[in-house]
């Protein structure tokens, strides 16, 4: 379940496996794709191969995870962390989401046209209007696509 997120907020004493091998399976669920994705090809080979598990430091020290935290904060930093990307442009997030999934297994040209439309789109939109306003009059930007979808 942790690969399917964007980001991965780890207790220090939290461990991480996908031990279906051992059990006449393979991982379901993206295990075998998001994998290879976030931490490489042989570092998944290794986890998927063998059906060992991660200790919380080994996890961040490959890429597993993106944070590591006390033990008994992880779900308070994960809810922290989402307000604050909720505070930010729902466009411009969107946007910036949909360049990093769809050019991470592209060449360098086609992943910079994706990031240009992606551009593109957060640029020519009220969004960054009430950006540039909320920036320039020291206030919180009252995000435009917020309203729009009755937020």
């Amino acid at each position: 379940m942790a690969l399917s997120c964007d980001l991965i907020i780890a207790s220090a004493t939290a461990s991480f496996g996908l031990p279906e091998v051992g059990l006449g399976l393979i991982p379901g669920e993206g295990g075998t794709q998001l994998l290879p994705r976030r931490i490489g090809l042989n570092k998944s080979a290794d986890l998927l191969l063998t059906g060992r598990r991660l200790g919380a430091e080994e996890a961040l020290g490959m890429g597993f995870v993106d944070r590591l935290v006390p033990a008994g904060v992880a779900r308070s930093t994960a809810l922290e962390l989402a307000q604050e990307i909720a505070t930010k442009s729902p466009t411009s997030l969107r946007a910036a989401k949909r360049a990093l999934r769809q050019g991470i297994d592209v060449d360098l040209i086609s992943g910079l046209e994706i990031e240009n439309q992606a551009w593109e789109e957060a640029a020519f939109s009220a969004d960054r209007l009430e950006g540039v306003e909320a920036f320039n009059m020291r206030r919180a930007p009252r995000w435009p696509s917020w309203q729009e979808s009755g937020r």
